[in-house]
């Protein structure tokens, strides 16, 4: 009978050992996450504007043009690639590359952690050159990863750049993403999508009105032209 009492005790003692192993990887996963990705409820970002804040955005077109597109969109949406890949091609060969519109992108990193950091790669970069956050948001959208998983990490962001965007000075890039340099952008973009009614990505304006169907035919009708 002793013998017995003391197997049932080891297996009780085993399984809260078990368990607190578990509890303890998944606190150091999530300490990690935190390390990692950064947090903008901790971030000050001053004004927001009421407006779009056209100036501080990258954009493709013709800056003079009486269309003036804006899309909020967040890199780990789905919804946001295939809209890059089906419609925006359209709307560039359309209304961009003719002189007819100006795009501007938004950031609005909304679905997780990983979002933040992936948007302020691509804000570092564009701080750098326009031209490395264009080549950026497209190798963003054509690599994207699970909407459930933080693929959207430095490694992934580190080797996608390095790998693909030639010129990018890496060493800067490196230094300013882990000092969040631009942080304070990010977190703007974020409360001027709020403070516009965005609830969603990808969520698209054209001249200040959002367009509630996105699809092509409904873009063409919201530009009118």
């Amino acid at each position: 009978m002793r013998n017995k009492k003391w197997g049932l005790w080891a297996l009780i003692g085993v399984a809260v050992l078990l368990v607190a192993v578990l509890v303890f990887i998944r606190v150091n996963e999530k300490n990690s996450q935190k390390a990692e990705f950064p947090d903008l409820e901790q971030v000050e970002a001053g004004q927001v504007p009421d407006g779009f804040d056209e100036a501080n955005q990258p954009y493709m077109g013709n800056p003079e043009a009486a269309v003036k597109i804006v899309e909020f969109a967040d890199y780990k949406c789905p919804a946001c690639k295939q809209w890059t890949q089906e419609i925006f091609p359209k709307i560039k060969s359309e209304y961009l590359d003719t002189g007819k519109a100006v795009y501007y992108y938004v950031d609005f990193p909304f679905l997780a952690p990983d979002s933040t950091l992936a948007a302020l790669a691509g804000e570092t970069l564009y701080q750098q050159d326009q031209k490395y956050f264009w080549a950026y948001y497209d190798l963003m959208m054509e690599n994207q990863g699970s909407k459930e998983t933080a693929w959207a990490n430095k490694k992934f962001i580190m080797n996608l750049i390095k790998e693909n965007i030639p010129g990018v000075d890496m060493k800067k890039f490196e230094q300013d993403l882990d000092d969040r340099k631009y942080i304070a952008n990010i977190k703007r973009d974020l409360l001027i999508g709020e403070k516009q009614g965005v609830d969603g990505t990808p969520f698209v304006f054209v001249n200040g009105q959002a367009v509630d169907d996105v699809s092509w035919e409904g873009m063409q009708a919201a530009i009118g032209q």
